[in-house]
């Protein structure tokens, strides 16, 4: 099986609104690419994948089809690399000065990520 054919594991706060949205939006418009993984789920177990809640709670993480794990601007730099009109996005971000810029204002996300609104369950 080659990784076009395996999914890439995107590990979603699925109660935050903004987050589920973007995510959900991925899936959509390439469902054949993405499985998404809910943290915020009773059931979600971390330490299945080798992870811990703090550190999903803290940083978005995907599993590529290879295995490897990736976090933040990274996690994103895959995803956007597995969907075509977003291949351009995957490159540009990866260019020195727009990746520290990038790494910047996720980090000031990922801080206030947590007073975001949450989804009713």
């Amino acid at each position: 099986m080659n990784s076009a054919e395996v999914k890439t594991k995107i590990f979603v706060d699925g109660s935050c609104v903004v987050c589920d949205w973007e995510i959900a939006h991925y899936k959509r418009i390439a469902p054949e690419r993405f499985e998404l993984i809910d943290i915020s789920a009773a059931e979600f177990d971390a330490s299945k994948y080798g992870l811990t809640v703090a550190a999903v709670q803290h940083h978005m993480h995907v599993l590529t089809p290879e295995g490897e794990l990736r976090t933040g601007v990274e996690a994103f730099v895959h995803i956007w690399s597995r969907i075509e009109k977003y291949s351009f996005a995957s490159r540009v971000i990866q260019l020195p000065l727009v990746h520290s810029l990038a790494k910047l204002g996720y980090s000031a996300f990922a801080s206030i990520r947590p007073i975001l609104p949450k989804k009713r369950r």
